[in-house]
């Protein structure tokens, strides 16, 4: 008699559940190992990985091939933090493309001078620039403006378009970073 003591297959090619175990911790096993697969990522020599776990900060990796928890545990971003970015104040493409509203300020001695600028910078930190912005070119570009009026705001006219062009782009470089620290923008 087949199929009565479960060594030999019951009889026309029916059910046997042993069959179907196997098959089925194959299956969970295949798609675990996908998932923990899924873990892999890839940071170029010019970016910084940020692990969250869970939506938090969990560390800053390095370039190279890395490993993170698989989602939805932990998941990554990228941060190209060697990149350098600019800044048009006072003009956009090119300046023909005058933004008066930025550009008109009020010098020491009552006067009115037209100044466009670029603007410059790296990334410090791509934990803050991740969790302390919402954009950063507006928070580059406010304390960019801010630093630059207060500047000429405190200098004569001659100052500010012939004679001390070096000294008030430092003055206002070293303010822009003061602020931008405080705002922990990275």
């Amino acid at each position: 008699k087949r199929g009565g003591n479960g060594d030999q297959p019951p009889p026309n090619g029916g059910f046997n559940p042993r069959m179907l175990g196997g098959g089925l911790s194959f299956l969970v096993g295949l798609l675990v190992l996908g998932w923990l697969v899924s873990g892999f990522y890839m940071v170029d020599e010019s970016q910084r990985g940020i692990v969250l776990q869970f939506g938090r900060y969990k560390t800053t990796t390095g370039a190279g091939l890395q490993w993170r928890l698989p989602y939805p545990i932990q998941s990554h971003e990228l941060v190209n933090v060697t990149g350098v970015r600019t800044i048009e104040i006072g003009y956009r493409g090119s300046e023909k493309n005058k933004v008066l509203k930025e550009a008109l300020m009020l010098t020491d001695d009552e006067n009115i001078v037209n100044i466009q600028f670029a603007v410059q910078y790296l990334l410090k930190d791509p934990k803050d620039f991740i969790f302390n912005n919402r954009n950063t070119d507006d928070a580059v570009m406010g304390a960019a403006e801010t630093a630059i009026r207060e500047v000429v705001g405190k200098s004569k006219m001659d100052l500010v378009l012939y004679e001390g062009r070096e000294q008030i782009t430092a003055q206002a470089a070293k303010l822009m970073q003061e602020i931008l620290d405080r705002y922990k923008s990275g």
